[in-house]
């Protein structure tokens, strides 16, 4: 069976195959004495037809079935024999035919997955990260637990200042526009933030409950609304309460509000957490080290673009979905997506290669997960969910993500590996 294998860019191969007219012949022959034990025929009883007439009758079948058969058949022999081609998408008959010999060929293009030669890993100097964490980090994180508890209490003896949370009626009016005034009772926000205007929150400093100020704001230039594009908005906010936030102590008590002994302990907790972040922000920065130096000599632009086009897919379904959840219109008339699929490009190239490096070295080093490690891995994401491990993993098994969880967990498992053969300690 003679084939030549053309390798092209972006690691496409064409791939022309033949086969004899011997070997087709005997195919055909089995496939219609398959079709003749079936076969109905005028003037014949089921399966009784004469082997010309089957041909004749069932000859659009033959012809189909005899392609498919022929097709499949090369394919198994060029890539038994070519070990190092995977491919990573369905072929693209480009030409398929019987010659005036009778026998059969085929060209095709497919994307085949790239493999690279790769720099060692032994001996390279991971960048130091230390992971000690000190007084001043906890009290930091302890100083967040405090806003976290913190509650707000009545100050409408006060005057308002940044950090005060403060409840208006506001009313904001365009000039010159015919539309009613924009206006929202019973408002809160917290003076200072970044979703107060600037010119309200300057115009409040300084106001009792009770009181009603103004503020005056040019509009953008270039607002999606032209009719309000650069005029100017005035808006009247009237105070009607304001409070102050009470932090409460750093004492047992606040220990004992979320959960633990006394604030020893709390300091202990928090220590832990730290440390456990910076462990997996040092690993997360050896990865990154270690893969740049891996893959120093590839071209980005040189990637399967199959794999290129799923990946920022997902990204960009990603963001949509997180555009949804915060209430934005995802109308493409609104959002230039091809822009934000152009910026985001550069980012799927990179995750692309570096799961097919990751890929190739698990292969290499025979990396594999234990089952049980993946169903520890389910049990725990399925006790956040508060459902049972045995009820998630069948979902997930339904929505075939399992297999995509158990690819994960090799590639995280292969990533230990590239740090420990880096000199590193893996988590």
């Amino acid at each position: 069976m003679p084939y030549t294998v053309t390798r092209g860019a972006n690691h496409t191969v064409a791939i022309t195959a033949s086969l004899e007219p011997d070997a087709v012949s005997r195919e055909r022959d089995g496939i219609i004495r398959t079709i003749r034990r079936s076969a109905r025929v005028p003037g014949f009883r089921p399966g009784k037809a004469p082997e010309a007439a089957v041909r004749t009758r069932y000859a659009d079948e033959i012809d189909s079935e005899l392609k498919d058969h022929l097709t499949g058949r090369l394919w198994r022999e060029v890539f038994d024999s070519e070990k190092d081609l995977e491919p990573l998408t369905s072929p693209q008959i480009r030409d398929l035919s019987f010659g005036a010999d009778g026998g059969f060929s085929f060209t095709a293009e497919l994307e085949v997955r790239p493999r690279y030669e790769l720099p060692e890993i032994a001996g390279l100097e991971l960048p130091q990260y230390p992971l000690e964490v000190g007084d001043g980090e906890v009290d930091a994180e302890l100083g967040r637990i405090q806003e976290e508890q913190a509650v707000w209490e009545p100050a409408d003896d006060a005057r308002a200042s940044d950090g005060m949370r403060v409840e208006v009626d506001l009313v904001g009016a365009v000039e010159g526009s015919d539309d009613p005034p924009y206006t929202e009772n019973d408002a809160h926000f917290v003076l200072g933030s970044e979703r107060v205007p600037a010119e309200v929150n300057e115009a409040l400093q300084g106001a009792a409950v009770g009181e009603r100020r103004t503020a005056t704001k040019v509009l953008p230039e270039d607002l999606e609304d032209a009719a309000k594009a650069g005029k100017t908005v005035t808006y009247t906010v009237t105070v009607k309460a304001l409070k102050r936030k009470a932090l409460p102590e750093l004492d047992d008590a606040l220990a004992a509000a979320i959960g633990l002994g006394s604030l020893a302990e709390l300091r202990e907790r928090v220590a832990a957490v730290l440390e456990r972040d910076k462990r997996a922000a040092r690993r997360g920065s050896w990865r990154r080290f270690i893969l740049e130096h891996l893959t120093a000599a590839v071209d980005l632009g040189d990637l399967p673009p199959s794999l290129v086009q799923a990946t920022l897919r997902e990204q960009l379904d990603r963001y949509a979905y997180t555009l949804a959840m915060q209430g934005v219109d995802l109308n493409p008339e609104t959002i230039n997506w091809q822009e934000i699929a152009a910026k985001a490009e550069p980012a799927a190239r990179r995750e692309v290669l570096d799961t097919l490096v990751l890929e190739q070295l698990a292969e290499d080093w025979k990396i594999e997960v234990p089952e049980p490690d993946v169903d520890a891995f389910i049990a725990a994401e399925a006790a956040r969910l508060s459902v049972p491990a045995a009820e998630h993993k069948a979902k997930l098994a339904a929505e075939n993500r399992l297999d995509r969880i158990r690819h994960g967990a090799r590639l995280a498992a292969t990533v230990d590996e590239m740090i420990r053969r880096a000199g590193g300690e893996a988590e």
